[in-house]
């Protein structure tokens, strides 16, 4: 007989001898499901960001961007049975929309297709539209006779009405054949000026240059004489290019203006001279010699809104001085001074500015019983304008140094950013 403590012992060695292979044949059996499970779920996540992407695809099928939607036309539906069919579509597809919701219509620009319908909290997009509702249904709501209530668009952005000279957010270019002129979000910024216009003389009708440098409120710069203008045409008509009877000087420019009260105040003064000939084509006649020798001028400016006009009024007024020197020009090419010449007037200026889809102004200024008028107008949206400006005496016979009449016009490019 085999005691319980033997036979104890030889079970634990029997199931020693016979569990090994078992034990090893079971954990190959559980690695294999192990690798099973995990291709499973990897293959499972692999599918779900397939169903998500798919489902975003569908969703954008169904939306429309908010940025272009509010664009689109959109009407409320104003007929009773009509607004009824969509609303009973909404409560057996959707859900149960409120019985007094209104019915909105969102199409495409050609109204040919229906982006959106809603009722209350009830939606619908393009693709659900295209997909559910009834072709008779679509064709109602976009091509029958019916009432609709559209829904104002979005007004357009109104355009900057501040025009070139005021201080830009970035930066702004002016090129003409009167002027040039670049500028800066700080205030800071070049200009180059043909002639004086502040007395009515523009263009080369001076033969001067100015060239300042600006900023902010407060300018300086220097004046240079030019050789352009002095050839005479063989036939002078009414729209020919004039030429000039000034003589161009050498100088300097200096410019305040601030803002006072709820306009602005001007100060301006220039002084320029010529001492003799330096280059022949400098000069205008071969008689006397007459030049802009100073201009000093105070001026008040202000603007003022026009009731019942998209537009704005400027009136400017003030005081101004200006010399005129004459010479002769001597055997050794230097300029004897025989006469100067000052002018004391009173500045009258106003100018219109009209700010509409294109914009146009223009403008009248008297100083010294000379009329100076310009006008402007936008011929490419915020790009090209022409300038046409134009002086003659008024009140009184034009001085050996002016022309009856000077007339320019020029295109203008202009960028503001």
């Amino acid at each position: 007989m085999i005691n319980p403590i033997s036979r104890l012992l030889l079970f634990c060695l029997l199931a020693h001898a016979i569990g090994r292979p078992a034990t090893a044949q079971t954990r190959e059996s559980a690695s294999v499901v192990i690798d099973t499970l995990t291709a499973l779920r990897g293959r499972i996540m692999e599918k779900e960001s397939e169903r998500e992407a798919l489902a975003r695809m569908l969703a954008a099928l169904n939306d429309v961007d908010s940025v272009y939607k509010v664009h689109c036309p959109r009407w409320v539906v104003r007929e009773e049975d009509l607004r009824q069919r969509v609303l009973k579509m909404f409560r057996l597809r959707q859900g149960n929309p409120n019985p007094e919701s209104e019915v909105l219509v969102v199409a495409n620009p050609q109204e040919s297709q229906i982006l959106e319908l809603r009722a209350g909290n009830a939606l619908m997009g393009r693709r659900d539209a295209r997909m559910i509702m009834s072709d008779s249904l679509q064709y109602q709501l976009l091509f029958a006779t019916y009432p609709r209530r559209y829904i104002e668009e979005i007004p357009a952005r109104p355009r900057n009405p501040v025009v070139f000279g005021g201080r830009p957010r970035f930066a702004a270019l002016s090129l003409s054949a009167f002027s040039g002129a670049l500028l800066f979000s700080d205030g800071s910024g070049v200009e180059v000026q043909l002639g004086h216009e502040e007395i009515g003389y523009h263009f080369w009708s001076t033969g001067s240059i100015q060239v300042t440098a600006m900023f902010e409120d407060f300018k300086v710069g220097i004046l240079a004489p030019l050789s352009l203008g002095n050839s005479r045409p063989g036939l002078i008509q009414p729209l020919t290019i004039r030429p000039r009877k000034l003589t161009g000087t050498k100088g300097v420019i200096l410019e305040y203006d601030p803002e006072m009260f709820s306009g602005r105040l001007m100060a301006r003064f220039s002084i320029g001279g010529a001492t003799g000939v330096t280059n022949p084509e400098l000069l205008a006649e071969t008689g006397p010699v007459y030049s802009v020798h100073t201009i000093a001028q105070l001026t008040y400016a202000q603007r003022v809104s026009l009731v019942g006009f998209s537009g704005q009024l400027t009136l400017r007024g003030g005081i101004g001085f200006h010399q005129m020197s004459t010479a002769e020009v001597t055997s050794g090419g230097a300029f004897a001074t025989t006469a100067k010449d000052n002018f004391v007037s009173p500045i009258l200026d106003v100018g219109y500015i009209h700010y509409g889809e294109r914009q146009y102004g223009i403008g009248a200024q008297y100083y010294s019983a000379i009329l100076f008028a310009k006008a402007w107008v936008e011929i490419v949206r915020d790009f090209i304008f022409v300038d046409v400006k134009y002086y003659t005496p008024i009140f009184r016979a034009a001085k050996p140094w002016e022309q009856p009449y000077f007339f320019m016009v020029s295109p203008r490019i202009q960028v503001v950013y």
